[in-house]
């Protein structure tokens, strides 16, 4: 078994860590760096594994390395742990808006780069990931990787320059679509219904609007026209959205978040 550090145990750290220590057989394969120390002590409390301060250890032990620091960050933890990367290991990068070529300069040497952008719901085992490889990644390597990130989710090969867009509609999505689901429950209780039972309510909807599409391979445009009556509740909803340019919103709002994350890697 190939063995996998994970350096910063922000959110998306500890969810990578949380579905990986469910599938990985032994956790003495795993091991993870975190600087602030009661962080480091909840990690190994929680998950039962090993945490270093120091990044560098964690390298040493690993075959495949998952950075998971904030984007700021990340040329003094590339720098810090380059003198323990050799050509068989395997960087993995889930920092938004940093780059290939960028890490190659920090890190100051070729080694093998996978780029992931997953979302939070990999924590439940159905995230999204894109994934961006460098010509230096061999094929067994991807494959391994693959592998250990399928237990979260879904991943989908794209080439590095459209990673942003990835991280704009896939990583920044779930706050959106959070933020529409804040609204419909607020509409509820603006209409008199408590509020347990106005998300109750909302949170059904969006499920079963999704597996409806997914069990019945259904085109979202296809779906809506057939809960749209003539002269009915739903079109008189969907005017109001369409006068208030709501579609517009969402694609402005996701263009804004891949222009930040192209700024990230500035």
């Amino acid at each position: 078994m190939k063995k996998v550090g994970i350096i910063g145990m922000g959110n998306m750290g500890e969810a990578i860590l949380k579905t990986l220590v469910k599938n990985i057989q032994h956790r003495t394969n795993i091991a993870c760096a975190e600087a602030k120390p009661s962080r480091a002590s909840f990690i190994v409390k929680t998950y039962g594994i090993k945490c270093y301060k120091n990044p560098g250890d964690v390298v040493k032990k690993s075959d495949f390395v998952i950075l998971a620091v904030k984007p700021q960050d990340s040329k003094t933890v590339l720098q810090s742990i380059a003198p323990f990367f050799n050509e068989k290991k395997v960087l993995i990068s889930i920092m938004a808006g940093i780059t290939t070529s960028n890490i190659l300069s920090m890190i100051g040497k070729t080694i093998k780069v996978i780029r992931i952008m997953p979302n939070i719901c990999v924590k439940v085992g159905e995230g999204l990931m894109g994934v961006s490889i460098n010509n230096h990644v061999e094929s067994v390597d991807v494959e391994d990787v693959k592998a250990m990130f399928s237990f979260m989710g879904q991943t989908i090969e794209v080439n590095e320059e459209l990673m942003d867009s990835v991280t704009a509609l896939g990583g920044s999505g779930p706050a959106f679509v959070l933020l529409f689901l804040e609204a419909m429950i607020d509409a509820g209780v603006k209409l008199g219904l408590p509020r347990d039972k106005s998300s109750a309510i909302s949170s059904q909807v969006i499920k079963g609007t999704i597996k409806m599409l997914d069990m019945e391979n259904l085109h979202p445009t296809l779906m809506r026209e057939m809960i749209t009556s003539p002269g009915g509740t739903t079109i008189a909803g969907l005017a109001t959205m369409e006068q208030q340019g709501f579609k517009g919103i969402v694609i402005r709002a996701i263009e804004d978040s891949c222009k930040r994350s192209k700024e990230l890697s500035v």
